[in-house]
């Protein structure tokens, strides 16, 4: 599995120990778990999953691997973007990713997510993309369809002790070969 991968201001690789600090701040940040599926990390359970993260390649069927997304000027932590290969769906992959405010409104959550779906249609034999945003987080919504993927209908969703509506969006290898760049290579 070739890692890292790259985007002009982004270095996707593993996580590392010493990402331990920043991966708090803005896992921990109010605005960032808002729409995310936890409420807290402490610093035990933030450690578990960067040296589980070590461990998982992506492409690993069933298991989620977290990118870290280092600015390539100055090596700062701006997020992670993460990919898993769904077991009970065949060559579809879900995807997710979560950005420090410090570093958002900046088009990295666009690079990052743009750079995974390539990196999943070209090299891990993926022919669709999935991915769930929570009605409200509109941002997310929106760079998810910049990238190209479409939502159907809402579903009504348990989230965080209330019913929510959840947005499900994808795309399709033959609709992403379709867009401008996408087909050199592939």
């Amino acid at each position: 599995m070739a890692l890292p991968l790259e985007t002009p201001r982004l270095i996707l690789r593993r996580f590392r120990d010493e990402d331990l600090e920043p991966f708090l701040v803005y896992r921990n940040h109010p605005e960032v778990a808002r729409y995310q599926s936890w409420q807290q990390w402490t610093r035990e359970q933030g450690l578990d999953f960067l040296r589980d993260q070590q461990r998982v390649n992506p492409g690993d069927l069933g298991r989620w691997f977290q990118y870290a997304m280092e600015l390539k000027d100055g090596g700062a932590l701006a997020g992670d973007c993460g990919i898993c290969l769904k077991i009970e769906r065949p060559r579809t992959a879900e995807i997710g990713f979560s950005l420090s405010p410090c570093h958002q409104r900046q088009g990295l959550a666009f690079e990052a997510v743009s750079r995974i779906v390539e990196h999943a249609f070209r090299e891990l034999g993926v022919v669709r993309i999935v991915a769930t945003v929570i009605q409200g987080n509109d941002r997310s919504a929106a760079l998810l369809g910049r990238v190209g993927l479409s939502h159907g209908l809402p579903e009504r969703v348990w989230f965080k002790g209330q019913w929510a509506e959840e947005l499900r969006f994808s795309l399709e290898r033959s609709d992403w070969l379709l867009r401008p760049g996408a087909a050199a290579g592939a």
